[in-house]
């Protein structure tokens, strides 16, 4: 027997098939409770909150930055006492924050509670990856992985789904019911989590320094180059609704059409593209090409609005499915490539650290870019934002070249 077959059976101890269902029932439920929340969330803050869109639009985007901020006390906490403790603990106070939003009366109240609620969304990913991750033998992170993702696809689905349903009641009441079950299943997650045995002893854990963290420029340099990749994120969900409204003869309809293609591919090829970014050689590969196709698809979205309405409802149909494979490599291989970049006994701090990336592609510059730059700029923005994202789409084979890059 090798020995690092012999080192994953150690680490991830005789548990381990029984463990999966496991969190992945616990994911499930997770992002079922979010996909309940952000199928009604925009509309709760306008209509029931009777918040502005400026004022959501700006309490969004410091919710974020206090995210950003509250990452490395987070990743300190992870480091001292691993991830179970601190993921237990961040379910529960998203449940509670939450609840949180039946109370807001204002801009300052709905601030403190979306402050909390982006605290806790970008803490609870990479705290599962660390979890997760250190049981799993290192042959099969990729795949582990891809099933998380597809679960947590299917999560969002389901509870937009039952959100749609019950919004489409027309019962005046039917936030109050969703934002209660939505903090009922984070609660859930909780008790799973509180309630599994045997994975104490996956990994040790030390305190990990916070200036160790802020020196290290692999880390850093990582942590940028992830946010520009995953640009997808505002892409689609900012720059293409707004795009195809105002530039666009295309109907309103068709966005919620091209939103139901990317989740269908989405749940149906994560897991069969886990090869494409199962070593460490082939995440970099995986970058290259999420960076490249992501850089099509912004071509393809400066293309629409001069085509007919037929035409152009094509574009934009292969632009949303470019950006869908850009995310599926660019999720697949931050897993992988994130994973090999923490060391084993600091991971979650790292992993915690690193997962700012989709905060601020998502929640801060994101936006910003999309409506203050590209949007505002029209083709010639999309096709500087091409242009930065082809160039993004060569530093992975200026990492290929150093000394770690190199293996496969």
């Amino acid at each position: 027997m090798s020995t690092s077959t012999t080192l994953d059976r150690r680490r991830t101890g005789p548990d381990y098939r029984q463990f999966l269902p496991l969190v992945q029932s616990a994911t499930l439920i997770e992002w079922t409770g979010t996909g309940l929340f952000l199928a009604v969330s925009t509309i709760y803050f306008v209509k029931v909150a009777h918040l502005s869109t400026s004022s959501v639009g700006t309490g969004l985007t410091i919710g974020g930055a206090v995210a950003i901020a509250a990452a490395v006390p987070i990743a300190r906490l992870a480091g001292r006492f691993g991830p179970k403790p601190v993921l237990i603990g961040v379910m529960l106070l998203r449940a509670l924050a939450t609840v949180g939003y039946l109370w807001v009366d204002g801009w300052w109240s709905f601030l403190l509670v979306v402050a909390v609620i982006a605290v806790t969304e970008q803490s609870s990913p990479p705290l599962v990856q660390s979890y997760v991750g250190a049981r799993a033998p290192e042959s099969l992170r990729a795949k582990v992985m891809a099933v998380q993702r597809t679960v947590v696809n299917l999560g969002i689905s389901l509870g937009g789904l039952i959100a749609g349903v019950a919004l489409g009641s027309g019962a005046p009441g039917a936030f109050r019911p969703l934002l209660i079950g939505g903090a009922l299943a984070y609660v859930m997650v909780a008790v799973v989590y509180a309630t599994a045995r045997g994975e104490e002893a996956a990994t040790a854990v030390e305190s990990a320094r916070v200036a160790d963290l802020l020196k290290d420029r692999r880390l850093l340099g990582f942590t940028a180059y992830n946010a520009l990749v995953s640009l997808w994120m505002p892409v689609l969900n900012v720059a293409f609704p707004l795009w195809l409204v105002t530039a666009t003869d295309v109907p309103e309809r068709y966005v919620g059409i091209l939103y139901a293609v990317n989740t269908v591919l989405c749940i149906a090829l994560q897991y069969p593209l886990n090869r494409c970014y199962s070593t460490t050689r082939r995440a970099w590969y995986s970058y290259a090409t999420a960076a490249l196709l992501l850089s099509c698809g912004t071509l393809a979205f400066a293309a629409a609005p001069g085509f007919g309405t037929r035409e152009a409802a094509l574009v934009l149909g292969a632009a949303v499915v470019l950006l869908t494979f850009a995310e599926l490599l660019q999720v697949g291989a931050s897993w992988t490539l994130s994973f090999d970049l923490a060391p084993e006994r600091a991971r979650s701090a790292y992993l915690v650290l690193f997962n700012t990336s989709r905060t601020v592609a998502n929640r801060v510059a994101g936006p910003v870019l999309m409506t203050g730059v590209v949007l505002a700029l029209g083709t010639a923005g999309w096709i500087a934002l091409a242009c930065v994202l082809l160039l993004g789409a060569l530093v992975p084979f200026a990492m290929l070249r150093g000394p770690r890059g190199a293996g496969d």
